[in-house]
């Protein structure tokens, strides 16, 4: 494909290495969409890169949203916000509260691997205060973050879904135990294990709608997850032509709630793996499920590589203390591209070159 979209079309492009995931999307007239973040090889953002190929300028960049602070969705954000200077920032609600931003703000010395999310966003916040940009913006459940003038086409809507209200609170609570009491050394902040506060995006351009479904997983409390969502009477009611799958295509973040009342009967799906120690994802039952589900599903990259094993801490540390600055990057991102008229959401392009495959 590697050529830019018209004015009135949509696309969808995902990018997954096997640890990183990025979602880039053409909402119309040239206006551009950024999802999270992740590396090339060659160390840059895979989105500038794609976008550099089909000759956009970071210019046309209007919104850059973090999900979530994991790592395998912000490498490369800080960058993405430098460079897209047009671009209005967000990020979940969660974040959104001192715990967090005392979190962010302890000496980086004290910050061991497994915390370059918290660095990330921490240095996202440091360049748009000084170039006089002002705050993220807060994306929470039911938020409509931009509606096109009616007298421009194609029409577009882009919505925030998640987090709930609940989830954000929990997410309060949750950062408070992390921080250290006076007098008491700085520790390590952990990654968090799951992934409620996550931001879900639900895109309309003409009459093709986007769901993209970042980490948020599946909850037995219907105040949070997909529950939260498909309980809404906040939120758009259309069904998505086109998913991108949550959490790697996990179990854990499969709601068939989400598939029955959020997706029209066999979307394209894209999916991102994930590899690292003994996680896997998809995992065979994953992907058997997946198909079940719908024939038109997109892995970025089948053969995803594993970052190299952990270090011992001290290893870590001398690595940290010889070099200004130190990153693992996996293996190149693989690509899905999805792509139609905005008037045509049952005429789909699919480019997926190799790595990436057909489930």
């Amino acid at each position: 494909m590697l050529q830019a979209p018209e004015d009135d079309e949509i696309e969808i492009s995902l990018f997954g290495p096997g640890l990183g995931e990025c979602c880039v999307l053409h909402v119309g007239r040239d206006e551009w969409l950024i999802v999270d973040s992740c590396m090339t090889q060659a160390g840059q953002p895979a989105a500038l890169t794609y976008l550099g190929s089909l000759g956009v300028s970071p210019s046309s960049v209007r919104w850059l949203v973090a999900t979530h602070w994991h790592d395998d969705h912000i490498r490369g954000f800080a960058k993405l916000v430098e460079e897209c200077s047009n671009a209005r920032v967000l990020h979940s609600a969660a974040l959104e509260n001192d715990e967090f931003t005392m979190l962010a703000a302890l000496d980086s010395d004290s910050l061991t691997e497994g915390s370059t999310g918290v660095k990330e966003m921490w240095k996202t916040w440091n360049h748009l205060k000084r170039m006089q940009r002002g705050a993220p913006e807060l994306a929470s459940s039911d938020v409509r973050i931009y509606q096109r003038p009616l007298d421009l086409s194609p029409n577009c809507e882009i919505w925030s879904l998640s987090p709930s209200n609940t989830s954000v609170s929990d997410a309060l609570i949750d950062f408070s135990t992390q921080i250290a009491e006076a007098g008491q050394p700085k520790r390590a902040i952990p990654k968090p294990k799951r992934n409620p506060s996550s931001v879900v995006i639900w895109v309309r351009v003409g009459d093709v709608i986007a769901l993209l479904g970042g980490d948020l997983e599946r909850s037995s409390d219907v105040t949070k997850g997909w529950q939260a969502i498909v309980n809404s009477s906040g939120r758009p009611s259309d069904k998505a032509h086109m998913v991108k799958i949550p959490h790697h295509g996990s179990r854990d973040a499969h709601d068939q709630s989400m598939w029955n009342d959020l997706l029209v009967p066999q979307p394209l799906v894209g999916i991102t793996p994930f590899k690292q120690g003994n996680a896997d994802l998809p995992r065979d039952s994953d992907r058997a499920r997946i198909v079940g589900l719908t024939s038109q599903a997109w892995l970025t990259r089948n053969n995803a590589s594993a970052r190299p094993r952990r270090r011992s801490r001290a290893v870590s540390k001398t690595i940290e203390e010889a070099t200004r600055e130190f990153e693992r990057l996996s293996v190149e991102p693989g690509r899905v591209t999805f792509r139609c008229n905005a008037t045509q959401p049952e005429d789909w392009t699919v480019d997926a070159p190799s790595p990436a495959i057909r489930l």
